[in-house]
């Protein structure tokens, strides 16, 4: 080996050393800041990474927020197996306390403005719970919206979900 090569191999071991103890200092460093780094593979959100600060709830319309689904709706997304057992949802917050959302003729509207189609079965041809009529979200709740992907399963089937729910809130930090 020449000294040209030797020099090369030490440079590029240190930038690997240095990139690992970076990742290293990162990773500890992200839960004590109070947040996560999420990656979503769900295809009712944008594919990819999001900052989610733990401990805060839904505050705003748009905002993301990681949750546990209700009782009733967990057992459809369990149950079906669309995610793991216990994983927490990623939706946007399409309304909150006050606004009012309806299905009416097969859509789903949110303060007067279509979210979406609402469907009577899921992609395995398997009913879907029907909401009928108007409703607000409540004091200390929200409503999961994702105008992502039509057959998303969020307010349309499940309404608005207790804030008690929410693990954390945030925003895409990369999405692809």
């Amino acid at each position: 080996m020449t000294r040209e090569n030797i020099a090369k191999a030490l440079r590029l071991y240190a930038v690997a050393t240095s990139a690992i103890l970076l990742a290293t200092i990162a990773g500890a460093a992200i839960p004590m800041s109070g947040h996560e780094l999420v990656f979503n593979d769900s295809p009712s959100v944008p594919r990819g990474l999001f900052w989610i600060r733990l401990g805060a709830g839904a505050t705003e319309r748009g905002d993301y927020v990681v949750f546990l689904p209700p009782d009733a709706a967990a057992t459809l997304i369990y149950g079906r197996g669309w995610l793991p057992k216990s994983m927490p949802l990623l939706k946007p917050v399409g309304g909150v306390e006050g606004d009012s959302y309806c299905v009416t003729g097969g859509r789903f509207i949110v303060n007067g403005i279509d979210a979406g189609p609402v469907y009577f079965v899921d992609a395995q041809g398997l009913p879907l719970p029907q909401m009928r009529g108007c409703r607000r979200v409540g004091h200390r709740e929200f409503l999961p919206v994702s105008s992502y992907l039509d057959r998303s399963f969020d307010g349309r089937y499940m309404g608005a979900v207790s804030i008690s729910n929410v693990l954390g809130s945030g925003h895409p930090l990369l999405t692809f």
